[in-house]
Order: structure tokens, then sequence, then C-alpha cells
């Protein structure tokens, strides 16, 4: 079994789109825009990760307690990390110890957990 997509109920979908467009470089494959609002499906270069944007008004909007959503950097984690701040992000400080590889983390524009590794 494949992880398909996953989907996300966002507030801004024009701000989501630029932070996984700029930052874990997916790309927009497909955008539907019913009379309800905006569904924007991205994807990386392979197609293998993908994320569904979903902005509707009067929707319940996606819950962030717990969840990361894990990325494995294509360029050096140090240069990734100053395009967040400079993009006016606040990523943490990136991060060598423990289980997980090096790593830091940003948060995305709906409170989301993003996680950027090595």
């Amino acid at each position: 079994m494949k992880l398909n997509y996953i989907t996300l109920m966002v507030r801004n979908i024009e701000k989501s789109l630029d932070f996984y467009k700029d930052l874990a470089g997916l790309h927009e494959i497909k955008r539907i825009s019913p009379e309800a609002g905006e569904i924007v499906f991205l994807a990386n270069a392979k197609g293998e990760t993908m994320l569904e944007l979903i902005e509707f008004g009067g929707v319940e909007k996606v819950e962030t307690r717990g969840m990361v959503i894990s990325f494995l950097a294509e360029t050096k984690l140090e240069e990734l990390r100053e395009k967040a701040v400079t993009l006016g992000y606040s990523p943490s400080e990136i991060m060598i110890k423990g289980p997980k590889p090096k790593h830091f983390t940003v948060i995305d524009p709906d409170g989301i957990a993003v996680e950027f590794s090595a």
C-alpha cells in the first residue's frame, strides 16, 4: 500500500502554497475552483509526495496538536534554514542530537510543525 496524499483544510491557500513551494520544493500539479472555494494538489518532482490543500469558507480547518510533517531536504540544511529566515519564518536551530537525523523545524501558516532533515 502507498500513501496517496495528505489533505489539509487551510486558512489561506496562497500562504500555504508559498510555504510548501518555497521550502518543501513542491509544485502545483492541479487546481480546482469549485464555487465553495479552492483545491490545489502539490507534489515533488517525482510525484511521490503529494499534499492536497483545500480552502473553503465555513469548513473546519486543520488542527495541529501533535502533528509533524517531515521532508527530506534536497539541499543543505543550513541553506534551507537560511531561506526560511529570509522568507520571514522562524525556524528552530538545526538539531544534531537524538535518534532523529540532523533536522530543523518551522511552523507553516496553519500552525503545523514541518521538519526538514538531511
